[in-house]
């Protein structure tokens, strides 16, 4: 297995803010390393295209695939303005379907940020050429590791090789992205969180962890991430 880097730093709740709907710089250093001339790329589990942005403007062609119609519509709009006519966004489920309803021809590229599970990995090396690469960035079990709970699609660094390996990737690049953000209190905490996930966790009994938390004075809320490359070694069956 390659060597695993890895990076921590500490932000102030305030610095993650301005930064909080970026890619993860990380992540993002492996897409900027690549050469998409003349490539087809597929962003599984796109959202508004963040990913496919970077990639657009160097790549042949990309094909955004999600299964949430309003975040698709706000990401063609986008593509609109922005003047991208080699850019598809396609309404699908890249863990169910057959990527070849997205694509008939292997792609060079498969990139999944923040959208990391088995299924995705079995279908991108089936449906990925001799020599293409996938980028990926998922959770590590370390996220959000003040609310005392892991998430249940987490992945440990050695669980992401294994998984790459198995599935006929040579593993590239290995690496653990951690920040620690500083909240002054509860209420900062909140603002850093967003009320989507505040009402998750209120729900689901997290937002109490979190409060235990602070409560023994560890004022922090932790962001980790694995992101890995890997190079395919043999074509698999297309339309699996």
């Amino acid at each position: 297995m390659v060597e695993v880097l890895r990076r921590a730093r500490t932000v102030s709740a305030g610095d993650f803010l301005r930064e909080r709907d970026g890619l993860d710089p990380m992540f993002l250093e492996q897409l900027q390393r690549e050469d998409y001339r003349h490539r087809t790329a597929i962003d599984v589990g796109t959202g508004s295209g963040r990913v496919v942005w970077v990639v657009a403007p160097r790549a042949h062609r990309v094909v955004g695939v999600d299964n949430d119609p309003k975040r698709l519509m706000e990401a063609r709009g986008y593509a609109a303005v922005r003047g991208f006519n080699r850019v598809d966004f396609v309404l699908g489920d890249a863990e169910k379907e057959a990527w070849s309803a997205f694509q008939s021809e292997p792609f060079d590229f498969v990139f999944a940020h923040l959208f990391m599970s088995e299924p995705v990995v079995y279908r991108a090396a089936r449906h990925i050429r001799a020599g293409g690469k996938i980028v990926l960035c998922a959770l590590h079990p370390d996220h959000w590791q003040e609310t005392g709970r892991e998430s249940r699609h987490s992945f440990r660094e050695e669980e992401i090789a294994d998984l790459l390996e198995e599935n006929g990737f040579e593993l590239e690049f290995l690496g653990v992205d951690r920040t620690t953000i500083e909240c002054a209190d509860l209420l900062e905490a909140e603002r850093t969180l967003g009320p989507n996930v505040v009402r998750r966790w209120v729900e689901d009994g997290r937002w109490e962890g979190l409060a235990d938390s602070f409560r023994r004075g560890t004022r922090t809320i932790t962001h980790a991430y694995v992101v890995a490359k890997g190079r395919r070694r043999v074509v698999g069956a297309v339309g699996v």
